[in-house]
């Protein structure tokens, strides 16, 4: 992994700020990118590897396809793009509007799919370890109460990887996805302040705690190793045990 050239969307906080500290530590060369102007991150980040910071607002087709390019132009080249840049917008189903709905699927889709194409066309042929890894969720096997267009937006991520892992196996490029659970973040920590939540959710995980984005970092590194070279079409579910639970039977005393 080292040396290899990583761009993250969506990469100064939560997952995505995970995800880039796990590519750091083995010495990937970064590009790093928020919608906002960030030094924090970078700052940090450039303290373990090579890290730049490009700004760039993901729920735009110009904006996916601009960061891509800046990326590649910057390191020389990428490697690895990791699609993470996203957001949760809902609220009950008779309250869904437009603007709603078109700030998470610009965001959570659209962004995602013009990155990965703005990627395809910058890799040359015999690109050794081309990789695609886009972030998806639980919510794209196990739907969520009053989460409509979040849950609709992840199941759209689960088949993009899928779609797109077969459009570009001819071209080299292995495309992953990983499906966190639910991960203490700056944008779930609101939820899980509330009192009573943090326990009701530990009690229904398996592993009985919640995940951190370094959980979900080592994963995304294996993903754009080599050792996951013949791996292409997958979602990886890091959840703690969520989706492999059925309803209990077993009656509390």
């Amino acid at each position: 992994m080292k040396r290899r050239c990583v761009c993250i969307t969506g990469s100064t906080h939560g997952i995505g700020f995970g995800i880039a500290k796990a590519f750091a530590k083995e010495g990937a060369r970064l590009v790093i990118n928020s919608h906002q102007p960030d030094t924090e991150a970078a700052n940090y980040l450039g303290k373990l590897t090579e890290c730049h910071f490009v700004k760039a607002d993901l729920s735009s087709v110009d904006g996916a396809r601009s960061l891509v390019v800046q990326a590649h132009k910057t390191l020389g080249r990428i490697d690895t793009l990791v699609n993470n840049a996203g957001t949760f917008t809902d609220k009950a189903f008779a309250e869904i509007d437009e603007p709603m709905f078109n700030i998470a699927f610009n965001l959570n889709v659209k962004g995602y799919l013009f990155a990965s194409q703005a990627f395809s066309e910058l890799v040359q042929e015999g690109h050794e370890n081309a990789s695609i890894i886009c972030i998806g969720s639980t919510n794209s096997l196990a739907a969520e109460k009053n989460s409509v267009i979040y849950d609709s937006s992840k199941g759209a991520v689960l088949m993009m990887v899928r779609s797109l892992s077969l459009s570009l196996a001819e071209r080299g490029i292995r495309v992953n996805g990983i499906g966190p659970g639910i991960i203490e973040t700056p944008l779930t920590q609101p939820g899980l302040d509330h009192p009573g939540v943090r326990r009701v959710l530990e009690a229904q995980i398996p592993l009985g705690k919640l995940g951190k984005p370094e959980d979900i970092g080592g994963a995304a590194v294996f993903l754009a190793s080599e050792k996951a070279s013949y791996i292409s079409g997958q979602m990886l579910y890091i959840d703690g045990g969520i989706v492999a639970r059925q309803m209990s039977w077993e009656v509390s005393s």
